[in-house]
């Protein structure tokens, strides 16, 4: 099925569709902007936010609803959100099968709906619902990163740069990811986005090959932002997440590049080496058949793998990423993606021999 919400996906914005769905939805003061539309909540939500909810025109359809705890991503969770009255993590995504129908029955794409699977999601921790909904909520308030200008890159020169087409980036990939140059400061820049796909920051790396020797860090951050908040590549990977299964953790964005120049899309950066509290809720939040994939860089001994598999909890399904071959080393600190697709594919097979609970 998840091949078909891509699909789907994909046909909503060559059509240009979403202003129908909010339509049909009940949303009112529906505008379309430079990266996305926007509207006001259905009445029963009782709302006077004119842009209380955004819907972007990326290819996953990212969506967000300011001022409320929405804990969806996409149009289909929205759906279930506004239409279902669906409201926490596991009901949004057991109403997706609903979802999709809706909006193919609304937009006349009967073809998607012939001989579909329905989706079955148990929640084998239903008996807790009624302890976390006693707890307080002031451990999960979160104040928003800043969110730049939609022309927050237009000062850079945004083509793939040739030094890491030489550390095996392709043109493609660095195209992806945004991948561009700051004459300023002379750094290789690409975007940082949060869940929702919209622009934090963005992260330079120097060019300069003595930086050690003169005392320039590798890499800054061009805009301050609060780090912990985020996962990189989040909003790109979510779907292949959930179809897959499986969430693959790196240390560096540059890892998330190669990765998904190796076909494995499935993953996620830290932005450093030690998961947040925060990045933790967030991978919870996608449910607990979700297998964690841990795949830090070679310098990481054992226990301290261990320590930040703690932060997941003891019921969750938890690999690791290890060089049981002594392949990578240790003193090079290489990131699982650094030999190669060969070594990589290796190291990625290997890992179901590592699991921590």
């Amino acid at each position: 099925m998840i091949n078909d919400l891509m699909l789907i996906k994909k046909r909503i914005i060559t059509e240009n569709r979403i202003e129908e769905i909010l339509s049909k939805a009940g949303c009112e003061n529906i505008k379309e902007k430079s990266n996305r539309y926007e509207s006001m909540l259905p009445d029963k939500f009782e709302s006077d936010n004119s842009r209380g909810l955004q819907v972007y025109l990326n290819e996953s359809l990212t969506c967000k609803i300011r001022n409320r705890t929405f804990l969806g991503s996409d149009i289909f969770d929205l759906i279930s959100y506004i239409v279902f009255d669906k409201i926490e993590a596991l009901d949004i995504h057991k109403c997706l099968p609903k979802s999709k129908r809706w909006i193919c029955e609304q937009l006349g794409y009967h073809e998607y709906l012939t001989g579909e699977q329905v989706v079955v999601f148990n929640d084998p921790l239903k008996w807790l619902k009624d302890i976390k909904k006693n707890r307080s909520k002031s451990i999960l308030e979160v104040k928003e990163n800043k969110v730049l200008s939609d022309d927050s890159l237009d000062r850079f020169v945004m083509f793939p740069h040739a030094a890491l087409i030489e550390e095996g980036i392709e043109y493609g990939i660095q195209q992806e990811f945004q991948v561009g140059f700051d004459l300023k400061s002379e750094r290789i820049i690409f975007p940082i986005h949060n869940s929702y796909g919209e622009i934090v920051s963005i992260k330079g790396r120097t060019t300069d090959p003595d930086y050690k020797i003169k005392d320039i860090p590798k890499y800054l951050y061009l805009h301050n932002f609060n780090n912990m908040w985020e996962l990189y590549n989040w909003h790109r990977a979510l779907w292949y997440i959930i179809e897959s299964k499986e969430i693959i953790i790196y240390e560096a964005e540059k890892t998330c590049w190669l990765s998904t120049q190796f076909g494995v899309r499935n993953c996620v950066a830290l932005g450093g080496s030690e998961v947040t509290d925060y990045q933790a809720r967030m991978i919870k939040s996608l449910g607990i058949d979700i297998k964690i994939v841990l795949a830090f860089d070679r310098d990481k001994k054992p226990e301290e793998i261990k320590l930040q598999a703690q932060k997941f909890g003891k019921s969750r399904s938890i690999f690791v990423m290890w060089d049981g071959k002594s392949v990578f080393t240790v003193e090079a600190k290489h990131s699982p993606t650094d030999l190669g697709f060969q070594s990589f594919m290796d190291l990625y097979k290997d890992h179901y021999n590592y699991r921590i609970s």
